[in-house]
């Protein structure tokens, strides 16, 4: 079966406008910065020439109201990117123009995180055996990793269940319950005061969850009691780090592989945006 490379198209999309921040590429009145949409299509086409080649492209776009669910359950999810600087937005109507004149798959749910949808994509892709690759920097990707499915960060090194383990001593299966207890700022959610990465692997050895260390014996001392205090809420931040699988969605895959892509500049020529 054809494996699915499945892309962050916002996580590529800023990385794109802000990777080329030294040189700015422009129209050539530059009435146009192309530095985002340019640098979306050159890196994707690399990434599947010299990674991927034998895969499908599927490219999954945050919706415009991606985080309200969340938010119904934690108003302060996601709060502190407000005020971050949105600017490779204005690229994203023409990078979804150069994926159609490439002939690539995308997808945007208007109340859909792209998260979700990749994790729905990713199950899906499974249970037709298929591999796969998940493009992304986004380390909430990593609970995705299985026997058939890496994580591939924009550094281009695969991370597999095993590398998870290895590295931060949790299953993919834990990962929201570590990173409830432990924080994830670019998510606004705090952690447990006091519990790092260490204590909140020890808290969770042997593949335990959140939900079972109330009777685990392992909620002794100063730290122990600031997890049980905090728990209600540690289990909401957990639900939200936690990725929803079975989004309805129109499967755009078609199971066979995507051609090479024409070079960004040929794109942007054929849209006429140089």
């Amino acid at each position: 079966m054809t494996p699915l490379l499945a892309v962050d198209g916002h996580h590529l999309l800023y990385r794109s406008w802000w990777g080329f921040s030294d040189r700015r590429i422009t129209s050539r009145d530059r009435s146009r910065d192309l530095t985002g949409v340019f640098g979306f299509l050159a890196i994707l086409r690399k990434t599947h020439l010299e990674v991927a080649a034998d895969h499908e492209i599927v490219v999954v776009f945050d919706g415009e109201n991606a985080a309200a669910s969340r938010r119904d359950h934690d108003s302060s999810y996601k709060a502190t990117r407000a005020d971050a600087d949105h600017t490779p937005i204005k690229s994203l109507r023409m990078v979804k123009d150069g994926l159609d004149a490439a002939g690539i798959a995308w997808l945007e749910l208007d109340d859909h995180e792209g998260d979700d949808v990749l994790a729905t994509l990713t199950r899906t892709a499974r249970a037709s055996n298929r591999a796969v690759t998940c493009y992304s920097g986004d380390r909430d990707l990593l609970q995705l990793a299985a026997a058939s499915v890496t994580i591939l960060t924009p550094a281009r090194r695969r991370i597999t269940a095993e590398d998870v383990h290895a590295r931060h001593r949790v299953t993919p299966a834990q990962w929201p319950d570590y990173r409830a207890l432990t924080g994830d700022p670019s998510d606004n959610i705090p952690g447990v005061r006091g519990i790092g990465p260490k204590i909140a692997a020890d808290l969770l050895a042997g593949g335990i969850h959140l939900d079972d260390l109330r009777d685990s014996g392992r909620l002794r001392g100063t730290r122990g009691q600031a997890v049980t205090s905090s728990l209600p809420q540690v289990l909401t931040w957990r639900d939200l780090i936690r990725l929803d699988r079975h989004v309805s969605l129109n499967d755009p895959s078609t199971g066979k592989p995507t051609p090479v892509m024409p070079r960004a500049a040929t794109i942007l020529e054929d849209l006429r945006l140089w």
